[in-house]
């Protein structure tokens, strides 16, 4: 049987429906019916019930979860992801992918089958009722934001995960030094266009000093959701819903907040929605105001640093330039124009 990695598209998703099927008998759910997604990394179904899932559906479809077949092959890493995915929900009572469990209390399945024979770690979500505004988004549906990632922040910041919780640390290192690059640091700037090199390095350095200064406090830094673009985040009823933590890990609560606002970064709508976030966000936590000042640089840093790795993508896949080169220069061009506003 050939190795998975060698297999056409097709091929692949033939095996991962198998896998699919043999998952949701491991739920006790093997009348579900599966409904293709998408296949990135992970490979995500639709997961239909035959009948409700609980008998108060809250926020979620009744019957319907989402099955995620994980690229990540560390069960310890997803495991951690969902055991906070459950405590944002259950503890916390935010509207957040809830975990579901196997009929032996496990949050993740590691399944095995022909077709993977070294297995795969899947976890099955409820699904959330709600919509993807990515085009469209107004002050109101930022102002919810600003509330919903105010209340993860401060829950957070509280939160004693268990001994075994482990997550990446999105700081200076693993973001903008190469830390767990194949490739020097160097030699993936020297691969930049030139124009990108010293704006980089700018605020590649001055992110570094500003991390140092505000420390790892619990004002500061903590478990963030790391990923809040447009498309991760549902909206049902005024209230937004955040999606995707399969990034999650511990960072600063500022960058956290750059990410959710820098598809508006500079531009006409930039002060209007960026104020729109804060009077949510202000509703339910106070992040001191030398952290808000420090806004743009965080919106430039995440620039930056997606300047960066997909220089690393380049590197390990160049064969993959049509896709790679304009999410480089795309960000490359935004970076730029954190300077001609200084």
């Amino acid at each position: 049987m050939k190795p998975f990695r060698e297999l056409s598209r097709r091929a692949r998703l033939y095996r991962a429906r198998i896998l699919a099927q043999t998952a949701l008998e491991a739920y006790g759910l093997p009348q579900a019916h599966l409904e293709f997604i998408q296949y990135s990394a992970n490979i995500i179904y639709r997961v239909d019930l035959p009948g409700p899932l609980a008998a108060d559906a809250g926020p979620y479809h009744p019957s319907r979860c989402v099955l995620r077949i994980h690229a990540m092959g560390d069960p310890d890493a997803v495991a951690s992801e969902l055991t906070w995915l459950a405590a944002l929900n259950r503890e916390a009572g935010l509207p957040v992918p809830a975990p579901v469990a196997t009929p032996e209390g496990h949050l993740l399945a590691e399944i095995f089958t022909p077709g993977f024979p070294k297995g795969r770690v899947v976890s099955l979500l409820r699904w959330l009722n709600g919509r993807k505004i990515q085009k469209g988004l107004r002050p109101a549906h930022l102002t919810a934001l600003g509330k919903v990632v105010a209340q993860m922040h401060n829950f957070a910041a509280a939160w004693q995960p268990p001994p075994e919780f482990t997550r990446p640390i999105w700081g200076w290192e693993a973001q903008l030094g190469g830390s767990d690059f194949e490739h020097s640091l160097e030699e993936l700037v020297t691969s930049m266009p030139e124009h990108f090199r010293e704006p980089f390095e700018h605020v590649s350095q001055a992110a570094r000093a500003a991390m140092e200064a505000l420390g790892k406090g619990p004002d500061a830094y903590g478990l963030i959701h790391a990923d809040l673009y447009p498309e991760n985040v549902l909206y049902k009823g005024g209230r937004a819903c955040p999606i995707d933590f399969e990034d999650c890990g511990y960072g600063y609560w500022i960058w956290d907040i750059a990410v959710a606002l820098c598809k508006w970064a500079w531009d006409d709508e930039w002060e209007r929605m960026r104020d729109a976030f804060y009077a949510g966000y202000a509703q339910i936590r106070s992040l001191p105001a030398a952290q808000w000042a420090q806004l743009d640089l965080f919106v430039a840093t995440q620039f930056a640093t997606m300047v960066l790795w997909s220089s690393v993508f380049l590197k390990h896949d160049p064969r993959r330039v049509a896709e790679y080169e304009p999410w480089r220069d795309n960000n490359g061009n935004l970076l730029l124009h954190y300077f001609e506003r200084q």
